[in-house]
């Protein structure tokens, strides 16, 4: 594909055609992993796409950036745009990681947040709901890692039981009550994370977090049965 794509770059001189070669070869480089192709693609576009392409190309160029620990460009980018697309959605979720990241807790918080209470558009209701649940877990998971007592479980409950972050928001549900020495509740989530699919990082680590629980609740008996 990206040989084809490369192709085009060298037989056409329509500007529409090459811009999106640039665009389509980018998003080829950036899937293999080539993160420097990918940018000097993205970058070489000359003027504009058509709108739902733009909108792509800037999340795809804030991706590039932020995988190469480059939080601040990505910054920089998303905040200078804005869409009225589902990729606005996705740029203000780029963003509120990159600056989380940088650790500019409160600004990219608030972002996320508006993310995890995002609105329902009918048409692209199962792509929002994952990115309301994505949005929801990072936070929830920087309010943990910052210990800001109290502000992460209600966020970690937005979040669907059956979704796929649910795991890892049960998982952090329960982290967030162990922190505050509330294990009995801790247990609840855990608990029902313990009997999910074994495979998953989230599920093991309850593994060991259900018995911790019982130990510090003084229950040696069932710490030693789930140890």
């Amino acid at each position: 594909a990206g040989q084809l794509f490369e192709n085009l770059l060298t037989e056409s001189s329509d500007p529409l055609v090459r811009n999106r070669a640039w665009f389509y070869l980018g998003k080829v480089r950036l899937q293999r992993g080539y993160l420097a192709e990918a940018e000097k693609a993205f970058t070489s576009i000359d003027g504009s796409l058509p709108e739902e392409l733009e909108a792509e190309r800037f999340n795809l160029l804030a991706r590039v950036y932020m995988e190469q620990g480059r939080f601040s460009d990505a910054a920089q980018l998303l905040s200078e745009w804005d869409a009225p697309t589902i990729w606005a959605v996705y740029a203000r979720y780029n963003l509120g990681v990159a600056l989380v990241r940088m650790g500019e807790l409160e600004v990219g918080g608030a972002l996320l947040d508006k993310v995890g209470t995002t609105p329902i558009i009918p048409e692209h209701r199962e792509e929002l709901l994952s990115l309301r649940d994505r949005a929801n877990v990072a936070l929830g998971f920087a309010y943990l890692q910052a210990d800001i007592q109290g502000e992460a479980k209600p966020i970690l409950q937005r979040v669907r039981l059956n979704g796929p972050y649910s795991n890892k928001a049960l998982l952090g549900a329960g982290w967030a009550d162990s922190n505050i020495s509330d294990y009995r509740r801790a247990l609840v989530p855990w608990m029902e994370l313990s009997e999910r699919e074994q495979l998953d990082g989230a599920v093991q680590e309850s593994l060991l977090a259900v018995p911790y629980a019982f130990a510090r609740l003084n229950a040696d008996a069932q710490a030693a049965q789930f140890y």
